[in-house]
């Protein structure tokens, strides 16, 4: 028999869950109630769930507050004003910074890996003699330009909210190495593509750079050994060994890699996890700046 078909009213399930809260028994309640066990057992769970709030949203549970979803909705509504409305990408991207903000305790760098590091280094320089003109820092950096869109999330019943401005519409990554004395290697393009037409090259304006092409414009495990066969030429002249800081990243990590640093009379040394926006000097007096001024 279903419940519909019941007897009872709103009143005897307050009575019933009153009853409960009190401290009696759900199967005693039910048989002194025209309220059905099962119906006693499913409100009280209800009740439990919403704190006696009311509804709640689904599962999963929201990463960020109801304040910060605020927020967000308020930066996307700017973003429209001002002609250059966001994406499913922007904003994911917007939203993952600001989680990264209150992670930022959880993922600061250990006290271990910032001892690591400088004993490392200290030591080359004492033991190799190795001076300023021959450490190196290497980053790399991409540039997404805002390309046409059919879709973007705006305001509701906003009539228009483009406003016309050139770009390229593709994806691009430079990567560049520059030594602890000032004088820096010349930067390397990588722009998506397996073949690379000669507009391109003759596009480089940077004497001796390179460019190169992967299918998604990324970098990745092959493009650091080219990149490395790249720098080891640049640095012929230098004695070696020569010391390279790079992040933490897998992609910095293979065999191949280890055998052209062995060849090229290179050391790599790798910066703590997590540790680009404090030790990186080409990311944070370079890259960071250029990219929060014109993208």
């Amino acid at each position: 028999m279903g419940e519909d078909e019941t007897s009872y009213i709103q009143a005897d399930v307050d009575l019933a869950l009153a009853r409960v809260a009190a401290g009696e028994k759900k199967a005693a309640v039910a048989r002194t109630s025209p309220v059905h066990l099962r119906t006693i057992f499913r409100r009280v769970k209800m009740s439990a769930d919403c704190d006696n709030t009311g509804s709640v949203r689904p599962d999963p549970k929201p990463l960020m507050s109801a304040e910060l979803e605020w927020d967000l909705a308020e930066w996307i509504a700017a973003k429209q004003r001002c002609g250059m409305p966001v994406g499913r990408r922007e904003i994911i991207a917007k939203a993952s910074a600001i989680l990264a903000c209150i992670a930022r305790v959880r993922n600061a760098v250990d006290e271990d890996g910032v001892s690591t590091l400088f004993y490392t280094l200290a030591k080359l320089y004492t033991e190799l003699k190795i001076d300023a003109t021959r450490i190196f820092n290497m980053d790399e950096t991409s540039f997404i330009p805002k390309t046409a869109r059919g879709k973007v999330v705006a305001v509701r019943d906003s009539a228009n909210v483009w406003r016309k401005e050139t770009k390229s519409s593709f994806h691009m990554t430079v990567a560049g190495a520059v030594s602890a004395a000032g004088p820096e290697v010349p930067p390397i393009t990588i722009v998506p593509g397996v073949r690379l037409f000669m507009k391109d090259i003759a596009d480089l304006t940077i004497e001796r750079a390179a460019i190169t092409g992967p299918p998604k414009g990324f970098s990745n495990s092959k493009i650091l050994p080219q990149w490395l066969v790249f720098f080891g030429d640049n640095i012929a002249h230098l004695p070696k060994p020569v010391v390279l800081i790079v992040d933490n990243s897998a992609t910095h990590i293979s065999e191949e890699a280890a055998q052209i640093c062995v060849e090229y009379g290179i050391m790599l040394v790798d910066l703590p996890a997590t540790a680009t926006r404090l030790f990186q000097p080409l990311d944070v007096a370079l890259f960071k700046p250029f990219k929060d001024g014109y993208c």
